[in-house]
C-alpha cells in the first residue's frame, strides 16, 4: 500500500525512515502519563528507555502500515496497522534494535514489558477479529495536548477506513479516553483488569462505515 497515493492523508505528514527517532520521541512524551509505562520502568518513567521502545516498534512496522503526523514537527502521531499484515519475525526484531533494547532495558524491565504484551494479546484474542485493523498508537506531545493537533490525524484515518471498508480495533489504558474514541464511533467492547500495576485495559471497536 502506497500511503502517499491515498487522498485521505494528503494533509498529513507521512513518516519517512529518517523520522523514526522524532516520531518515537513524540510517542514517548505523549504516553509519559500512562501508569503502565511507569510500571515497566519500576515506578519512575524513563523517557529515554521508552523512546527506544517506540523506535524499535516503529522500525518493526509492516510496509503497509500507516504512520502519520500533523506536520514534520510531529506534534501528534498516529500509527495504524491494516488487517492481516505481516507479523515481524525474531530476525526483524533484532534488526530493528532488539539487542540494543534488551541491553538498555535489562532483563527485569523486558520481563515486565513481555508480560504486558501477553496481556494485550489475550485481550485482543477476545475482541479483535482477523478483519480488523489495529490502531496501535495515537499520542500528542504533552505541551501540545488540548490544541487539536491529533484530530486531523484520526479524522483522516477514519475517512480512509470508511472509504476502504475496514473495521478497526484498539486498546486504551485510560478510562477518560473511552469517551474520546466513542466520539469517533468506536464502541467499548469490554474491559479487563490487568494483573500488572492495578490497571484496566479497555477494548474498543469501530465497525465498517458506522452510523453515527
Amino acid at each position: 500500500m502506497n500511503i502517499h497515493s491515498i487522498p485521505a492523508f494528503n494533509d498529513c505528514y507521512i513518516m519517512q525512515h529518517e523520522d523514526i527517532e522524532l516520531f518515537a520521541t513524540t510517542l514517548a512524551d505523549g504516553f509519559s502519563q500512562y501508569n503502565m509505562f511507569k510500571y515497566i520502568c519500576y515506578g519512575t518513567y524513563n523517557h529515554d528507555l521508552m523512546r527506544l521502545f517506540w523506535e524499535v516498534s516503529l522500525a518493526l512496522l509492516p510496509d503497509n502500515a500507516i504512520c502519520i503526523a500533523d506536520s514534520k514537527d510531529a506534534n501528534s502521531v498516529l500509527v495504524y496497522i491494516p488487517p492481516k499484515s505481516k507479523e515481524p519475525s525474531l530476525l526483524d526484531y533484532m534488526k530493528a534494535g532488539g539487542v540494543k533494547m534488551l541491553f538498555k532495558f535489562g532483563i527485569r524491565r523486558i520481563i515486565r514489558l513481555t508480560r504486558f504484551n501477553i496481556e494485550i494479546e489475550q485481550v485482543a484474542k477476545r475482541y479483535r477479529t482477523a478483519n480488523d485493523g489495529y490502531l496501535m498508537a495515537f499520542a500528542t506531545r504533552l505541551d501540545k495536548q488540548g490544541q487539536h493537533y491529533g484530530k486531523p490525524l484520526i479524522t483522516a484515518l477514519l475517512n480512509h477506513l470508511d472509504a476502504s471498508g475496514e473495521s478497526c480495533y484498539l486498546e486504551t489504558l485510560k478510562a477518560e479516553n473511552v469517551a474520546l474514541y466513542q466520539h469517533f464511533s468506536f464502541q467499548l467492547k469490554g474491559q479487563t483488569d490487568s494483573q500488572l500495576g492495578n490497571l484496566t485495559l479497555f477494548a474498543m471497536h469501530r465497525s465498517v462505515n458506522p452510523i453515527s
